[in-house]
């Protein structure tokens, strides 16, 4: 069933044509059937016109809903049919190991040397703690590797800090080309994902694939996914970017 609403999809532009034609015969017959039922002064004429009208505007009612049902297949049920399944977030297992912590030696006790003379002994003074400074890691723009290069984001790096609406750039242009989307979730590794704008239709080579506006989304890691899919609904891996959104 779904390759016949493909089919549909695809052909919707000559099926108009062609349901078109038909409802412009019918309407053509309705009209001159009308027309012979007003001029006919006997009644078997004006009942076997009055038929052919009748026939014809139930043909006309039915292409019409034809049409509507086309139309309705190839804007709104296509589109939800051809979007790919979400690829499962990988999990990731291993053992916690507990930091070592290095006990810290204890002050060495002054004792005080006897001498001769009575000589009153100084207040030692407490040496002075140095605080430890803490050094906050840059975090390493670098851009995504990303598996297929006619699939790829090219304008955004990993771990970049982004502030405002971002233009995604990258390429788009696999074989068989479909439709491309750009994703985003919450975190490093999504398990929900929620488009950023709308599907394209057209292939994108070298240029503005969407524009991220990180003023919607409360300040926080995120990851930003293309999604590139053929006319068959199938997709190569999505090409990922993680990112840091400020206010």
């Amino acid at each position: 069933m779904e390759r016949v609403w493909q089919f549909v999809g695809d052909y919707q532009w000559p099926l108009y044509v062609f349901l078109g034609l038909i409802l412009a015969f019918y309407l053509r017959r309705a009209i001159v059937a009308r027309r012979e039922g007003a001029r006919s002064i006997f009644k078997l004429e004006q009942e076997q016109a009055r038929s052919r009208y009748g026939r014809s505007v139930m043909v006309m009612v039915v292409i019409l809903l034809i049409m509507g049902t086309v139309f309705g297949l190839t804007n709104y049920l296509l589109p939800t049919l051809n979007r790919p399944p979400e690829p499962a977030p990988a999990a990731t297992t291993g053992p916690l190991v507990a930091p070592t912590l290095t006990p810290t030696p204890a002050p060495p006790t002054i004792t005080p040397t006897a001498t001769a003379t009575q000589v009153r002994p100084k207040r030692p003074i407490p040496p002075t703690a140095t605080p430890e400074m803490v050094v906050t890691p840059t975090p390493v723009v670098r851009p995504p590797a990303c598996p297929n290069p006619n699939a790829r984001l090219t304008s955004l790096g990993m771990n970049q800090v982004v502030q405002g609406s971002i233009p995604v750039r990258g390429v788009a242009n696999i074989a068989d080309f479909q439709y491309y989307k750009i994703e985003v979730g919450p975190g490093p590794n999504p398990n929900e994902w929620a488009v950023v704008g709308q599907l394209h239709y057209s292939p994108v080579d070298s240029g503005v694939l969407e524009t991220f506006h990180s003023g919607a989304y409360p300040a926080g890691t995120y990851t930003l996914r293309l999604v590139v899919v053929n006319n068959t609904g199938n997709f190569p891996e999505p090409c990922r970017v993680t990112v840091s959104v400020q206010r």
